[in-house]
């Protein structure tokens, strides 16, 4: 073998002797969908949310402290609907850092993502294919992500029925319920 073929093979050979290869990072726990004919892209979510990602302004359940005047009362101020969970949670989408800045506000006891098991309603018409569903998107939700949606029930084997300016209603198969709840900006089906 001649020197310059030796050498080859030893910094070959020693190349593969150094450290290990760093891990690949995990993937992020969201997905970016974006079906054909859907003018901007969704956000998808695992079964449970961690963290929503950066760019997005998830659904986040803050929790008050106090009796009920006082939980109304700071509900007020932050902009809270009627939109809530348990006794004292609100559902607000706010962006990470409003979040975190929230959580250490005074009467808050908690700030913490909506997960997609909140989002479903019990109610599911198990005796057909594709049951009727109403799918509600975040009050403030904007017409390109009600159109992002209703391209995305097409998508996965749906029909949409009829839209409203903040929900629709259509025909989806059951698997692609549970899917639905975990779209960013879907606040409920049934």
């Amino acid at each position: 073998m001649s020197t310059s073929r030796c050498s080859l093979a030893l910094a070959l050979a020693l190349a593969g002797c150094g450290a290990p290869a760093a891990p690949k990072p995990p993937p992020p726990p969201w997905q970016r969908v974006q079906p054909a004919g859907a003018p901007i892209g969704l956000l998808a979510y695992g079964d449970h949310i961690d963290q929503y990602a950066p760019d997005d302004r998830g659904a986040y359940v803050v929790r008050i402290e106090g009796d009920a005047a006082a939980r109304a009362a700071l509900a007020a101020t932050l902009g809270a609907t009627d939109d809530v969970v348990g006794a004292d949670g609100y559902v607000l989408r706010l962006d990470a850092s409003a979040a975190t800045a929230l959580a250490t506000r005074a009467g808050v006891r908690g700030v913490a993502p909506l997960q997609p098991v909140d989002r479903r309603g019990v109610l599911v018409d198990r005796g057909t294919e594709l049951p009727e569903v109403r799918i509600d998107l975040f009050t403030d939700a904007s017409p390109d992500e009600l159109a992002a949606v209703a391209a995305w029930v097409s998508w996965r084997g749906g029909q949409v029925l009829w839209r409203g300016r903040a929900a629709l209603r259509a025909r989806l198969p059951h698997e692609a319920r549970d899917e639905a709840a975990r779209l960013s900006v879907v606040r409920w089906i049934e």
